[in-house]
């Protein structure tokens, strides 16, 4: 009897629809409507602009129902401006200049990828914002791709609509009815894909799918990495009436727990409402503000349609980049990764300069793949290093004095941990400021030759006293025949 009950409540939680709205930031040079840069480098502003919203009737004559809300709330929003990575296109107070090319390109791939029909001509749109993130009180965005799908378990997943857009402002802080967003964020390009109704996957189902389209879009190269670069929306409705819209989840490793918990939480209410939902660190949510209405996009008056025409399109498909399954066979065939260690490589956000570094430099790719799968996560985890502070020139440098034997991979650890607390050093300097670089034969003997007179020591533990001076500095497997070699003399 117990037994039935568990398969019937496990039968209730998997009685869900979802749809899934990924966002990922492109890793361009310049932002999607003006010439500043996407580095968000910039720590410390320049000023501050002050600003308050309202709403407005759309060209229906309706007021969206959460910019309504938003309204009555009666916010202040503090905008962050920045010397290189802001101007007077962020503020709203200059038209937004043609698309950039360079991202319309790479969205065009993605949405190839992604076997959506490409539109002949690009519209772009406003489409309301109702939380102050954008100055303008509207994100600009255009559909680049429709009706496109991916294969997962012998299926086809549907990819309603791949849309290029630009990036809201980032959130410093909210206190007191005041909301301070910094504006190096807004207008950096980013797709984001829409994926059609899910039914019948389980939530580890739908967690997968969000890392094959993670897999596809960072497959082309041009997608930045980091916290905050990809965040995934997810729509939940246990029963007909009801849907609720999950915003900002930035850790895909949770996002099966969050459909769970979503799903529990509905199949406990009588009545689901519509409305939108904030992620808790703890994957449960909270109430952010009403569904929005269909009435919040409207055409771009300071844009024209952009036309694709057949030659740009064909050049852009015969340029795609290789599939995500051919890479991965090709990880196993040529570069002997593992299956499960290239699974994991094309999730991390490292895939890109991963491939950089085996293409270029003489490297056992699984020690760079697990340099940075296994090597950094420790470091993040056991001494709190910020990763992200390491720069892909740091990791260039550093496989380049390992290829070149310089080091050794054991002390590579120590060397990253020491650069990410201090990246303004060159990786050279760490190495030698930590006095990392690698034992000549003679001075490897002359060490052995010191710890066999002075400790009277078996082989053995010697070999274990040598390597504790040692260790990053010399190949193990040399110090052990050093030691077997010349602890004969000492008998």
């Amino acid at each position: 009897m117990r037994a039935r009950s568990t398969g019937q409540r496990e039968e209730r939680q998997q009685a869900f629809k979802c749809g899934l709205e990924i966002h990922i930031q492109l890793d361009t040079r310049r932002k999607l409507f003006c010439g500043c840069a996407t580095t968000m480098a910039e720590k410390e502003p320049t000023g501050v602009v002050v600003r308050k919203q309202h709403p407005v009737a759309s060209e229906l004559g309706e007021i969206d129902v959460a910019a309504q809300y938003e309204f009555l709330r009666d916010r202040v929003f503090h905008y962050q401006v920045f010397r290189n990575e802001t101007c007077l296109v962020d503020l709203d107070e200059e038209p937004p200049h043609p698309v950039n090319p360079e991202a319309l390109q790479i969205a065009l791939q993605i949405a190839m990828l992604l076997n959506c029909d490409i539109p002949p001509e690009v519209h772009v749109m406003r489409k309301t914002v109702i939380d102050g993130s954008n100055t303008a009180g509207f994100q600009r965005t255009m559909v680049v791709g429709t009706s496109g799908f991916l294969s997962f378990k012998d299926r086809e997943v549907p990819i309603s609509y791949l849309t290029l857009e630009e990036d809201a402002a980032g959130i410093i802080r909210e206190e007191d009815g005041i909301v301070t967003y910094r504006l190096n964020r807004l207008g950096v390009p980013l797709v984001e894909i829409g994926t059609g109704l899910l039914e019948g996957y389980s939530p580890e189902d739908v967690q997968e799918i969000a890392y094959t389209i993670g897999i596809i879009s960072k497959s082309t190269g041009r997608v930045k990495r980091g916290i905050g670069t990809i965040r995934q929306d997810v729509n939940i409705s246990v029963r007909p009436e009801g849907r609720v819209e999950l915003k900002g989840v930035q850790d895909l490793g949770v996002l099966s727990k969050v459909i769970r918990t979503e799903v529990q939480r509905q199949l406990g209410l009588d009545t689901v409402k519509h409305e939108t939902r904030a992620i808790r660190p703890d994957g449960t949510s909270e109430f952010l503000r009403p569904l929005p209405g269909s009435a919040r996009m409207y055409p771009e008056t300071d844009l024209p349609p952009i036309v694709l025409g057949k030659d740009f399109l064909a050049k852009i498909r015969r340029e795609l980049p290789e599939s995500w399954t051919k890479k991965l066979e090709r990880f196993a065939r040529e570069l002997k990764l593992s299956d499960q260690l290239a699974r994991q490589i094309l999730r991390s956000d490292y895939l890109s300069l991963f491939e950089k570094i085996v293409n270029s430099v003489d490297v056992e790719p699984s020690v760079v793949a697990s340099a940075f799968l296994s090597t950094l996560k420790d470091l993040e985890k056991r001494s709190g290093v910020k990763v992200e502070n390491l720069t892909d020139q740091h990791f260039e440098d550093l496989f380049k004095l390992l290829a070149e034997k310089t080091i050794l991979k054991e002390a590579l650890p120590e060397i990253l941990k020491d650069a990410a607390e201090r990246p303004d050093q060159r990786i050279y300097d760490v190495v030698k400021s930590l006095n990392l670089g690698l034992l000549t034969e003679s001075e490897l003997r002359e060490i052995v030759s010191r710890v066999l007179k002075k400790e009277h020591a078996s082989a053995e533990k010697a070999v274990g006293l040598v390597m504790s001076q040692v260790r990053g500095r010399a190949d193990p497997q040399m110090v052990i025949a050093l030691v077997k070699e010349m602890s004969k003399s000492y008998r």
